[in-house]
């Protein structure tokens, strides 16, 4: 891997604009096999700073 958890590796999906719902995200991390996807996305704090930098980016 390239040395990034997958918290920071969803963080980046989100500010990229690569992804454009939390979904995606999860989606995305899962192709690149990140260790315990489901867990780390699970709590409803990472959930909300996810959507907030996925609105950021799509609002521009």
């Amino acid at each position: 891997m390239d040395g990034q958890t997958t918290i920071e590796r969803a963080f980046i999906l989100a500010e990229t604009g690569s992804c454009r719902t939390v979904a995606d995200i999860r989606t995305q991390l899962k192709k690149e096999q990140r260790d315990s996807v489901d867990a780390h996305l699970a709590g409803s704090v990472i959930q909300r700073q996810l959507k907030e930098r996925l609105t950021a980016k799509l609002a521009g």
